[in-house]
């Protein structure tokens, strides 16, 4: 998989030539100004990975069908009632309230945070095995929630403990939707994550929301696709264009209502906002992080499975400050590509 970005961001003779300077990390090159080459809207991938995401090849031009309108109307009943979105999420973990509470505190010391973790054996295990993954590239085996402070510092510790809470809420295994569009989500949310991280540290912004706002920013398509499920006789199949729109707004809207409802840090439950409905028609800073980021993490899947063959239209469309940052995202999302299964 780094090889195609490596050949995706590789530098031609004739840029060479034109001095263009190999100032990237690994596997990530300046890209070319080509005179022909067609810029396209980072945005415009939203679309192309809803329709990959929901298994639907090609969409159609055409009316709501009967299954459709049902999903549309379940997901609806949810946004109306915070009380079924509450019921229809997995349950949380009984130690995530006061998780979320010290995670939330910036003043809270990794003490504070261990001690909370320490309470679920299962949780600690799976905080340590996660540090030891490719997704924080440890420099050597983390055996104790003290060392992960020591080689990843309080904000590491912090992601880290997050991802791990979160999982079981978003990995999602079962019947046919579960299979094939619930499979595709967390792996989504965590290349977003990272993808949030390094446009934060890029371009400014907090880390810790940042990266939080990342991986939450579509759990609401684990309720879309409980919906799917609950709704299929095993025949039907979304298809239209208008479903997938409506879809996706959807889902975003849920996302961020579950986000209020888990009392996130303020900065992230903003930029899901921002997601939704810019205030005044603006995107504060954070909201603009997020919303490059889903697109970076978007745009890598499509490439991983051979839907986007050029990433150039979509980057060069960026102010260059920007551009080089998501570059640096991409680069990160493919170093840490093997810890998000």
């Amino acid at each position: 998989m780094m090889g195609r970005f490596k050949r995706l961001f590789s530098v031609t003779g004739n840029d060479a030539a034109e001095g263009i300077a190999e100032d990237r990390p690994v596997g990530v090159r300046r890209l070319a100004a080509v005179r022909d080459t067609p810029i396209l809207p980072l945005a415009g991938i939203e679309p192309e990975y809803c329709s990959y995401l929901l298994g639907v090849n090609s969409p159609l031009d055409v009316p709501l069908n009967g299954f459709e309108t049902q999903v549309l109307a379940g997901v609806e009943g949810l946004l109306a009632s915070e009380e079924a979105v509450c019921d229809a999420l997995p349950r949380l973990p009984d130690v995530l309230p006061k998780l979320m509470k010290a995670l939330r505190d910036e003043r809270a010391s990794w003490e504070e945070i261990a001690q909370v973790v320490g309470q679920d054996a299962l949780l600690v295990a799976e905080v340590l095995r996660l540090a030891n993954s490719p997704c924080f590239r440890v420099a050597a085996k983390i055996t104790c929630l003290e060392q992960v402070v020591m080689q990843l510092g309080l904000v590491g510790l912090r992601e880290v403990v997050i991802t791990v809470s979160l999982k079981p809420i978003m990995k999602l295994e079962g019947g046919h939707y579960y299979q094939h569009v619930g499979r595709k989500i967390w792996p989504q949310a965590l290349s977003a994550a990272v993808a949030c991280r390094s446009l934060a540290q890029s371009l400014g912004g907090s880390r810790f929301e940042a990266y939080v706002a990342g991986l939450v920013h579509n759990v609401g398509m684990v309720l879309v696709v409980q919906t799917l499920q609950a709704l299929s006789q095993g025949t039907e199949a979304p298809r239209s264009i208008q479903f997938r729109k409506r879809i996706q707004q959807s889902a975003k809207r849920l996302s961020c209502l579950v986000a209020r409802q888990w009392e996130l840090p303020a900065g992230s439950v903003a930029a899901l906002q921002d997601q939704v409905e810019p205030t005044a028609g603006l995107v504060s800073s954070l909201g603009r992080i997020l919303q490059h980021a889903t697109h970076l993490s978007m745009l890598q899947s499509l490439v991983r499975e051979g839907r986007v063959e050029d990433i150039s239209p979509y980057l060069l469309s960026l102010p260059d400050s920007e551009r080089r940052a998501g570059e640096r995202a991409l680069s990160e999302i493919e170093a840490h590509a093997l810890g998000f299964e």
